[in-house]
């Protein structure tokens, strides 16, 4: 059977059908605790970004465009709210909702200006759409415990960044498909333990 996480389980072929998910995480869960860094895994991942700085930038114009539509909408909310709860005495129950909502909007905006103002600095310069070779290193030291940690979508949302699809045999994994630029750093990792790992 082929957990596919790019879509739906695929159809089992399998017997018994019955696979607990404990078994299949604990499997990922080691797997991460034995990633190790190596500069050619991160030479890899570095190249691998070059060529897709272009298609990223792309989309962080789009993602920028997008916060400031939503942002334009929180400001003109904000002016409004804020114009009318004049009207209203400031013991009514409409007085304090109205408060309590210009309080979060102006929180929002804040936040929203903040995230715009970094994303234009990415498309200013795309060399801090890639991670340095210490925040890769972070990355790779976490990743097991991020995802023992994360809720059920959460570990969903990893599992498809790491891996195109995960075969298993019974109730253990028998073998992964990595994704860039994982595949390169596990195999990496067997090189230098000395441990051959089918993919």
């Amino acid at each position: 059977m082929c957990v596919q996480f790019r879509g739906s389980l695929t159809a089992c072929s399998r017997k018994p059908k019955s696979l607990r998910a404990r078994n299949v995480f604990n499997s990922i869960y080691e797997r991460l605790d034995n990633f190790e860094l190596s500069n050619e895994a991160y030479e890899r991942y570095s190249k691998r970004l070059d060529g897709m700085t272009d298609q990223k930038i792309v989309a962080i114009r789009q993602d920028i465009l997008s916060r400031r539509g939503a942002l334009t909408h929180l400001k003109n909310e904000l002016e409004k709210r804020s114009l009318g709860i004049i009207d209203h005495d400031k013991s009514s129950a409409v007085y304090q909702a109205n408060d309590k909502r210009i309080t979060e909007l102006t929180i929002q905006v804040a936040d929203y200006e903040e995230e715009i103002e970094k994303l234009e600095a990415k498309v200013a310069n795309p060399q801090q759409i890639k991670l340095t070779k210490t925040e890769f290193l972070n990355l790779i030291k976490t990743a097991s415990d991020k995802m023992k940690a994360g809720s059920a979508a959460e570990k969903d949302a990893l599992c498809r960044i790491l891996f195109l699809n995960l075969r298993v045999d019974n109730e253990k994994v028998a073998s992964y498909l990595w994704k860039e630029p994982f595949a390169s750093l596990v195999k990496a990792t067997e090189l230098s333990s000395g441990r051959g790992e089918r993919t």
